[in-house]
């Protein structure tokens, strides 16, 4: 017994002065791969046991901060030791690129794991132990508490960056939200970038048009590859797909960047040398393509080959622009412009890659910069482009001039022309507004998301416009405190259709941020962060000063059900709800006489209904009330009590015999008139009482109503 418990305190003692971080204000939040050590398995013969209960292996120190290990297929154990020299903390301990395949970590003590958490995208991303596109493990510490891990870190041929980051827990966040919005705005300007030059390409037919659009696509696929959302989003349970996505968004990009340059050079009608030469790169990309479909030692060699040729592509390029100045052909200065910096920031991204530059992070972020920049080099030529296709649109009708019979042809012809063009345009942008339509519909939850976090409800959801303005929130929490809440939220944003649609999108990201912020644990300070996220997004306070007043904004309810406690809570902007209850007794509720209202009924008279009201200001009001807080109300409710929650869609419909609205009183007595009916009844009353009301007229607003039982 005493020879063993020796043996043991010397394996922690050589753990211990191999390295350790510790976890001080210097260290938090930055990258301390150095202080760990890496063995490598090539054969796959080693496991997580045997290291631990032994200490013959032979680990090396890592020698950078954020350390590259090459394009690698082993399999890798990275040991280190991390000390808490204060009090208690909660850190997010981030690792490894979002696409390599497995990042799991092991806590270990006395040669036994305690503790492990499983990420990388080889498995379903819903079987990660934490739901993040990045490998993010959540770890508490105690105070003065010392811990022993070891992560194992597979890849399939990929190139894996190793940084460290201790973050804190309110630091994660913020540095997160900060990277969400600049990718999505990033992302939205690529997205944008095809919509235009989409229209571009159907009005002047040039294919240069057609395969920039390509490239500007693969591109955004590439970078939304490389950042996990491909995963993430899209292939979040096929594992073929997202594995490969990387290597055919970057195999895309090189291909059609190529295309679109000697398309824009004219190479194959200027060089025949040149244009064999880039056909040549074109065949090898395909080949390699198929390669890296197939699993095994092909996919995994096609990570550098494709690399590799993408350099030499994206090079080459910059040569032949050279060359063609050199022979005496013109070439756009800002098409030179923007693929020079295209091709600096692609190079630097490639060479990160390979492994030559030391920061990963610094080459990715020069491909988003070179890109960008790149655009706006690119839209310029595009106008000087539009201004000589104009310029020899005027020389042939002034020659059409001479002829008053071809001048009617001609003429008739343009607006026929036009008018099919109006057309396909048309077309094209309401398939853009349907694709639109169906990301909003993936934002929502779904009916069985509904019914899992509220089983006795219904939702009655019906957008005016293809969009809505309108939309519904309804998720699970666990408060600081350890209580378990059931939350939902209707919400009607400023205006509908298309512009309602953006701001829903705003208003649906802040609400799901709310529910992960350890701080937020009423609905009154959840609505207080969507207030502030909105002036942040929209720059309300900025514009309002500057005389360009931004009135956009949202109204709306968010209620928390704790069914333990039988307590409701509230808060609301603008908007109220309705509880249908036998407690009659509301001298006792937790709410100001301004905030409730009570309608009892000779024809129930063991019900009354409630209205319990939100806050005079919306969210996103500039003025009055900028620096008012939202106020939570904690309100008693039991068994079989409904809470209803809805937009002003229904009861400002125009309808019925005197064509005028339905009103708030109406919609009271409906909801009185149906509550004793299951929830799947009361929604066919609801729908069926607003169609008969509505008739003939159109929808004047979105529609959203929203009941649940207790």
């Amino acid at each position: 017994m005493k020879k063993a418990l020796i043996f043991i305190l010397l394996v922690l003692f050589q753990f211990s002065i191999n390295g350790q971080i510790v976890l001080t204000d210097d260290v938090l939040n930055t990258t301390q791969a150095n202080k760990a050590y890496a063995l490598e398995d090539a054969d796959y013969k080693y496991d997580l046991k045997s290291i631990i209960k032994t200490d013959t292996f032979d680990f090396e120190q890592i020698e950078k901060p954020l350390e590259i290990i090459d394009f690698t297929t082993s399999r890798w154990f990275i040991r280190f030791e991390v000390k808490n020299p204060g009090a208690e903390k909660n850190i997010m301990f981030e690792t490894a690129r979002p696409i390599t395949d497995r990042v799991d970590l092991y806590e270990v003590k006395k040669e036994n794991v305690v503790q492990s958490w499983k990420s990388g995208d080889s498995r379903e991303f819903s079987q990660k132990d934490y739901a993040h596109r990045k490998n993010i493990f959540p770890i508490k510490f105690d105070p003065d508490e010392t811990k022993y891990f070891y992560l194992v870190l597979e890849s399939d041929g990929e190139v894996i960056n190793l940084p460290f980051i201790f973050w804190q827990q309110e630091e994660f966040h913020t540095t997160d939200y900060k990277n969400q919005l600049f990718h999505g705005f990033y992302f939205g300007v690529l997205a944008l970038v095809v919509f235009i030059f989409f229209f571009f390409y159907i009005l002047l037919k040039d294919v240069s048009f057609l395969y920039y659009i390509l490239y500007v696509s693969f591109q955004f696929f590439l970078q939304f590859s490389l950042e996990g959302f491909t995963y993430q989003y899209i292939f979040p349970n096929s594992l073929y797909l997202a594995s490969n996505a990387v290597l055919l968004s970057a195999a895309g990009t090189v291909f059609f960047v190529i295309l679109y340059a000697t398309s824009f050079l004219k190479i194959k009608e200027r060089s025949k040398g040149w244009n064999k030469y880039f056909n040549g790169i074109l065949i090898g990309l395909s080949i390699i393509v198929i390669m890296s479909l197939i699993p095994g030692k092909l996919h995994a060699i096609s990570y550098p080959i494709i690399n590799l040729l993408s350099l030499i592509g994206t090079i080459s390029i910059l040569v032949a622009i050279y060359r063609m100045r050199k022979k005496g052909y013109s070439v756009n200065n800002a098409f030179s412009l923007g693929f020079l910096i295209l091709i600096a920031g692609a190079v630097v991204f490639i060479l990160g890659n390979l492994g030559v530059l030391g920061d990963a992070r610094v080459s990715e972020l020069a491909l988003k910069l070179g890109s960008g920049l790149e655009i706006l080099a690119l839209s310029i030529s595009m106008a000087g482009k539009y201004k000589e296709m104009q310029e020899e649109k005027e020389k042939a009708q002034e020659k059409a001039l001479t002829n008053l019979e071809s001048i009617v042809e001609e003429r008739t012809k343009k607006v026929n022309e036009q008018r099919e063009k109006i057309e396909e345009q048309h077309k094209d942008m309401l398939g853009s507004i349907k694709y639109a339509q169906r990301i909003q519909g993936a934002i929502l939850p779904t009916d069985e998301r509904v019914k899992e976090v509220l089983p006795n409800s219904f939702v009655f959801y019906e957008p005016r416009d293809i969009v809505s303005g309108d939309f519904y929130f309804v998720e699970h929490v666990t408060t600081s405190s350890g209580d378990s809440v059931d939350l939902f939220a209707a919400v009607d944003c400023t205006g509908h259709g298309v512009p309602g649609a953006f701001m829903s999108f705003l208003g649906n990201n802040y609400l799901n941020q709310s529910t992960k912020i350890e701080s937020i644990n009423t609905p009154g300070e959840a609505l207080d962060f969507l207030n502030e996220g909105i002036f942040k997004s929209l720059k309300i306070k900025e514009s309002n000063k500057k005389g360009v007043p931004i009135r956009d904004g949202m109204d709306l309810t968010l209620c928390g059900i704790n069914n333990k406690k039988n307590q409701l809570y509230f808060a609301g902007a603008k908007n109220s709800i309705f509880v249908i209850t036998e407690n009659k007794n509301i001298e006792k509720w937790d709410v100001d006489a301004d905030h409730i209202k009570t309608l009892e009924l000779k024809e129930i008279p063991n019900k009354v209904l409630i209205e319990v009201k939100g806050d005079r200001h919306p969210i996103g009001l500039y003025g009055k009330f900028s620096s008012e807080t939202f106020t939570s109300h904690v309100l008693p409710i039991n068994k079989n009590d409904l809470i209803y929650s809805f937009s002003d869609g229904f009861v400002d419909q125009f309808g019925g015999s005197r064509n005028k609205k339905y009103g708030t009183k109406n919609f009271k007595k409906l909801l009185l008139s149906i509550h004793h009916l299951s929830m799947e009844e009361q929604k066919r009353k609801v729908i069926s009482e607003f169609n008969d009301w509505k008739g003939e007229n159109e929808n004047l607003d979105d529609i959203l109503v929203m009941g649940v039982r207790v």
